[in-house]
């Protein structure tokens, strides 16, 4: 049995920049695959990795965000052709993900919005999410079937709207187990990101060790309990004073750090979760040129003992089982 670790891409925010992908990330477990999040680029991203669609078992999104689930539709319709086997389509892909906000806030003077989009079902959740792409793409559905011998769409995917609790006055919260097989296990908590809410972290637990996702999150405590000992901590990251030397001050620069860990506090969150590697993702600013891929890694790293390593897209990390007896690093 083997894990593996991949970055399928890792630019923060809806807007494309050239030279990095939208975030996503791929883990491999003993042949089957499970993908964090879909943003701009992962089916393509997906496919240049070397995985394969025939293994694609789950999808898991952070919060409904378009930069996270943006290219959701291609990850289920551009591979659905190859979904089949000598029985038939291959069991659907489940994707998992935030359900139904219980409100949708009115903001304020200075952050509102003009319009309510679809004020019938204004926040819609993840099942809601693949519904209407399903429904979006039926004209394709119930044609290429006509035109080409495809697999029943209706066995293309299944949804699953995740229902953690709301937080309480509790130091942690408790985790959910999302899935639990007899080869991996999949947790889920709450994060803290601006007025997305729900927004989740996932970890991913196999014989070969422990993955987590932080997903976009401020520094949290709920993280931290769920990531303790893991073997790497995938976690975002912003450069807030870049960010406020390039024009964003004031309350506009308090609202991104409601959303996002400074590169300045991520190494501090990996210590304090007693992790063995924290490797750096959804950079903000996400244009590779803004900053090296060094003095991200050196920013990150204060306060960790451990191995920081500035993602990139494309970067692989195979779980190394540690000895009997072996202690986290920290």
């Amino acid at each position: 049995m083997t894990t593996e670790l991949v970055l399928l891409g890792t630019a923060g925010a809806p807007m494309p920049v050239a030279g990095r992908a939208g975030i996503s990330s791929a883990l491999l477990v003993d042949g089957r695959v499970f993908v964090v999040d879909c943003g701009r680029g992962s089916p393509s991203a997906f496919v240049d990795a070397g995985l394969d669609f025939t293994r694609l078992e789950a999808i898991f999104i952070t919060h409904l965000h378009a930069d996270h689930t943006g290219d959701l539709p291609g990850m289920l319709l551009y591979p659905w052709g190859v979904r089949v086997g000598d029985d038939g389509p291959l069991a659907p892909i489940v994707v998992y993900g935030p359900g139904r906000p219980r409100a949708v806030p009115a903001g304020d003077r200075a952050f509102h919005r003009e319009t309510t989009i679809h004020p019938e079902l204004p926040a819609p959740g993840t099942a809601d999410l693949v519904e209407h792409i399903v429904a979006g793409f039926a004209y394709h559905l119930n044609l290429m079937p006509l035109d080409a011998h495809m697999p029943d769409a209706g066995a293309l995917v299944r949804a699953n709207d995740i229902d953690l609790p709301p937080h309480t006055d509790s130091a942690t919260q408790p985790e959910n187990v999302v899935i639990e097989t007899s080869a991996v296990r999949v947790r889920a908590v709450r994060v803290t990101h601006g007025h997305a809410v729900p927004a989740f972290a996932y970890r991913f637990d196999t014989a070969d060790g422990s993955v987590v996702f932080s997903g976009d999150t401020t520094v949290n405590e709920d993280l931290i309990a769920l990531a303790q000992g893991a073997d790497i901590l995938v976690h975002c990251v912003a450069d807030l004073s870049y960010l406020e030397r390039h024009g964003i001050v004031g309350g506009e620069l308090d609202r991104m750090a409601a959303l996002h860990t400074d590169v300045t506090q991520v190494g501090s969150v990996a210590e304090r979760a007693n992790v063995r590697e924290l490797i750096l993702t959804h950079y903000l600013p996400a244009e590779p040129a803004a900053i090296a891929a060094s003095e991200w890694a050196r920013r990150g790293a204060a306060g960790f003992r451990g191995v920081t390593t500035a993602g990139s897209d494309g970067l692989r990390r195979e779980l190394t089982p540690r000895a009997a007896g072996q202690a986290p690093i920290g």
